[in-house]
């Protein structure tokens, strides 16, 4: 059994990623945690909520987060995800009840109280696992891994030319995540953008066994409309079910060890930058030092995925 905490802002993809693990017998969702990214972090908190109640999993901590980033203002995204995060469709009212607990500490206790079980799943903006980590940096030896949907090494960005959209939204967090000395596996765009799904299979899923069906039936053609810009085809990219595919089946991935840092300002900010051996600067020998320097992390990069087998494994969890 695989314990994850789920961070989230829920969000068309996300809704599709979690629907993966819930489909799991063997994915224990400890919890799930909200975030402003989509949008704000009272709608993401809502739409967490009803998926929780659609998958009857109301007894799960829910446990609300940040509503702005660290340092950077706030900036979501309803123009890919409708202005209520679900792709404008009809959504009844929530009723499930929050966690007393902001999200920080909720992941804290996850953590302390299952020490090398729980693995991190942040699929939104990173502020709520950077504020864990000040709060208890304890957590960091504790954690089993965190796997993140984030960042763009070896390509272009899908919000800046530097910069994947969930870095950039707080990329303060985003270098205090890569950087703190833990295991972090990183779903960014590189791999994101090969985890392709076709309109026929997309179709099936959303007629599917997920109890999570309606939702992602309903909040699909808003995305879909959005893509069109990109001349996708008859395909969809779905960047958070790379991140969940990867618990479920790690082997259809390869990996890329690499140092990253995050840059912070100007006109690259959330650029997540790969760094020969660790260092800012070319001479090894050398002994000066760069404030960049403490703010550099090792991180296994996903870089490629097995198309067949990404798409048999959507398929046997979500239709």
């Amino acid at each position: 059994m695989k314990k994850v905490w789920i961070d989230t802002d829920p969000g068309i993809d996300d809704t599709y990623a979690i629907a993966m693990l819930l489909a799991d017998p063997q994915i224990e969702i400890t919890g799930v945690s909200t975030v402003f990214g989509n949008v704000t972090v009272e709608k993401t908190t809502r739409n967490a909520k009803l998926l929780m109640e659609a998958a009857g999993k109301e007894h799960l901590p829910l446990a609300r987060g940040a509503a702005i980033p660290l340092y950077v203002p706030l900036d979501t995204s309803p123009f890919v995800h409708g202005a209520n995060g679900l792709g404008d469709m009809l959504l009844p009212e929530a009723h499930m009840q929050e966690s007393a607990l902001r999200a920080p500490q909720a992941i804290i206790d996850a953590i302390l109280n299952n020490p090398h079980e729980v693995t991190l799943l942040p699929i939104g903006p990173l502020t709520n696992i950077a504020m864990a980590v000040i709060l208890e940096p304890r957590i960091i030896d504790l954690v089993k891994e965190v796997v993140i949907m984030g960042g763009a090494v070896h390509c272009p960005g899908n919000i800046t030319p530097a910069a994947e959209a969930n870095f950039f939204h707080d990329p303060h967090a985003a270098q205090i995540v890569l950087s703190a000395g833990w295991k972090v596996v990183l779903a960014g765009l590189d791999v994101c953008s090969q985890g392709l799904i076709p309109q026929q299979l997309l179709e099936k899923i959303g007629n599917g066994k997920s109890p999570l069906a309606p939702y992602m039936k309903g909040s699909l053609p808003f995305f879909q409309n959005f893509l069109k810009l990109f001349e996708m085809g008859n395909t969809v990219t779905l960047p958070d079910t790379l991140a969940s595919a990867y618990l479920l089946n790690p082997d259809m991935f390869t990996i890329e060890k690499a140092y990253l840092f995050v840059e912070t300002e100007g006109n690259c900010m959330g650029q997540s930058l790969a760094v020969p051996r660790g260092k800012w600067y070319e001479d090894p020998n050398s002994k000066r030092r760069y404030t960049a320097d403490d703010h550099i992390g090792s991180v296994d990069v996903l870089l490629d995925v097995d198309q067949d087998e990404f798409q048999k494994l959507i398929e046997n969890y979500l239709v």
